[in-house]
C-alpha cells in the first residue's frame, strides 16, 4: 500500500510538473498576426479552413488566404478543432486557447501511456519510468505549441490502446471484471480509433491489425463473443469514419474516404524531385494541359485526376523498380532516426555537424564549435531521447516478447505505420507519433535490465 502511494505521488508530480512545462512554453510562444496569416504554413491553412468550414461559404477569403470547403484535401477533425474554436474567440485567443487544450491532451497522453504499460506489466516502477520519459521528452513538451494535428492524433491512439487493453485484453486474460461490457469497450476503442483516423488518414486500415489481433484472443477460447466484438469494432469504426464520405458525397457530390490524398503521398513517396505544391504541381503537369475546374476562381489547390498520379507512378516504378524500394528505403530510414521538432530549437542540425566533423580531424576547438550551436543542449537532449528511445524501445519489445497477447496491438500499429511509410511518402513528422510507443518500450526495458543487473550484483 505505501508503494501504491508513493508511485501515486510520484505521478501526480509527473503530471502536473509536464503540465507547467507544456504551458509555459506554450503560452510563451507569439500568435499569429495579419502577416503571418497567408505565411503561416500548417497554421495558417487549418485557421483559415475552419473558419470557413462553419462559414456556410462554399469559397472565400481569409487575409488573402483562400479556402475551398468543397476541396478539403485533409481529414476533417483537426479543422473542425480550429473553426469550432473560432466560434467564440478571435484569432488570437483561438490559438491560445487551441494551445491549453493540446496541452491538456498531451498530458493525458502521459497519463494514458502510463496506464498502458502498467496493464502490461503489472509494475508500477516501469508505470512511473514511462510518465517521466513522455511528460518530460524535450519534443512533447513543445508539439501542444504547434497548430497542427499530432498532439491529438497520439491522444486519440493512446486513448484507443487504453481502452482495449484495459477493457477488453486484460479482463479476458486476467480474468478480471469491469462495469463496462466488453462490447461498449470495444464500442468505444473504434470510437477512439476512427477519430485518430480523421485526424491523420495514415491509421485508417489500422483497425484490420486490431480485428486480427480480435481473432488470436478468440482461439484462447475464454470468451464466446470475440467475432461479435469484431464485427462491432468494425461496424463502428467504419460508420464514424464514413460520416466524412456522407457529407462530401451529399453536399458536394465528391467522393473520399478520410482523404484524398493517398495518391498525392504515394507519388511524392516515388518522385525524387518533389517538394512545395507548386513545384509538385510543375512536375506533375509538365508537358500535359489540364482543364481547370469551373468552379475554382484562382487555383484548385494542387488536386488533379488519379490517373494522372497513376501515370506518374507507373513511369517511376517501372524505369527503376530496384531504384524505386532502395529511395523509400532511404528515406524512410532517415525518416526514422531523424527527430522530429529539433529545428525549432536553432537553426543549425546536430546531424549534419557531426558528419562534418567526422569528415575532418576532430579536435577540442571543433567540438567547442558544434557545442556553441544555436540551441545545442535541446537539440542534443532531443537526439539523446528519439535514439535512446527507438534503441531501449526494440529492447523492450524482445523483453516483452512472451506477452505478444497485450504488446500484439502497439508492435502492431509500429509495424502498420513504418510498412504504410515504405510505400508513402516518410518525413520524421509523419513517423513521430510512434514516439510515445518507442518510449513505453524503452520504459519497460529499463527497469527489466535495471533488475537483471541488480540480480547480478547482489550475486
Amino acid at each position: 500500500m505505501q508503494a501504491d502511494t508513493r508511485h501515486t505521488r510520484i505521478l501526480w508530480i509527473v503530471l502536473l510538473t509536464g503540465l507547467l512545462l507544456r504551458l509555459t512554453f506554450a503560452l510563451a510562444q507569439p500568435t499569429y498576426s495579419r502577416f503571418d496569416l497567408a505565411r503561416g504554413g500548417d497554421t495558417g491553412w487549418y485557421l483559415v479552413n475552419g473558419y470557413g468550414f462553419f462559414s456556410g461559404e462554399k469559397h472565400g477569403w481569409v487575409e488573402n488566404m483562400p479556402f475551398y470547403i468543397n476541396r478539403i484535401p485533409t481529414p476533417p477533425l483537426y479543422i473542425l478543432f480550429a473553426g469550432f474554436v473560432q466560434q467564440f474567440f478571435g484569432r488570437h485567443e483561438t490559438i491560445v486557447v487551441m494551445r491549453l487544450l493540446q496541452c491538456l491532451a498531451s498530458i493525458a497522453t502521459v497519463y494514458l501511456a502510463n496506464r498502458l504499460s502498467q496493464l502490461i506489466t503489472g509494475d508500477k516502477r516501469v508505470a512511473t519510468t514511462v510518465a517521466v520519459l513522455v511528460a518530460f521528452h524535450p519534443v512533447f513538451v513543445i508539439e501542444p505549441a504547434s497548430i497542427a494535428t499530432e498532439t491529438l492524433y497520439i491522444f486519440f491512439l493512446a486513448l484507443g490502446f487504453w481502452l482495449y487493453t484495459e477493457y477488453i485484453v486484460v479482463a479476458v486474460l486476467r480474468q478480471q471484471q469491469y462495469k463496462i461490457s466488453p462490447k461498449a469497450a470495444i464500442l468505444l476503442t473504434a470510437a477512439a480509433f476512427a477519430l485518430a483516423s480523421l485526424t491523420r488518414a495514415v491509421a485508417v486500415l489500422f483497425p484490420a491489425v486490431m480485428v486480427l489481433h480480435l481473432l488470436l484472443l478468440g482461439r484462447r477460447r475464454l470468451v464466446a463473443v470475440w467475432r461479435g466484438l469484431a464485427l462491432v469494432l468494425i461496424v463502428v469504426y467504419a460508420v464514424i469514419v464514413s460520416t466524412w464520405t456522407i457529407y462530401n458525397f451529399v453536399v458536394w457530390d465528391r467522393l473520399v474516404i478520410v482523404s484524398d490524398q493517398l495518391l498525392p503521398a504515394l507519388w511524392r513517396g516515388a518522385e525524387t524531385q518533389d517538394g512545395s505544391p507548386a513545384q509538385n504541381d510543375a512536375l506533375l503537369l509538365q508537358g500535359k494541359e489540364v482543364a481547370a475546374d469551373d468552379g475554382c476562381e484562382v487555383d484548385c489547390k494542387y488536386q488533379h485526376p488519379a490517373e494522372l498520379y497513376i501515370e506518374h507512378i507507373a513511369a517511376i516504378v517501372n524505369a527503376d523498380i530496384a531504384g524505386f524500394f532502395l529511395r523509400r528505403l532511404d528515406e524512410l530510414s532517415f525518416s526514422l532516426i531523424q527527430p522530429h521538432g529539433s529545428a525549432r530549437f536553432g537553426q543549425g542540425s546536430i546531424r549534419e555537424a557531426a558528419s562534418e566533423l567526422l569528415r575532418q580531424n576532430v579536435s577540442a576547438e571543433r567540438l567547442l564549435a558544434v557545442a556553441q550551436m544555436e540551441g545545442f543542449a535541446l537539440k542534443a537532449a532531443t537526439w539523446i531521447f528519439h535514439i535512446g528511445a527507438i534503441i531501449m524501445g526494440m529492447i523492450g519489445m524482445w523483453l516483452t516478447r512472451h506477452q505478444i497477447y497485450f504488446t500484439f496491438p502497439v508492435i502492431g500499429f509500429v509495424a502498420y505505420t513504418i510498412v504504410a511509410h515504405l510505400f508513402l511518402l516518410a518525413l520524421p513528422r509523419y513517423l513521430f507519433p510512434l514516439e510515445f510507443i518507442w518510449l513505453l518500450f524503452a520504459g519497460i526495458s529499463a527497469i527489466r535490465l535495471f533488475d537483471r543487473w541488480r540480480r547480478q550484483v547482489a550475486v
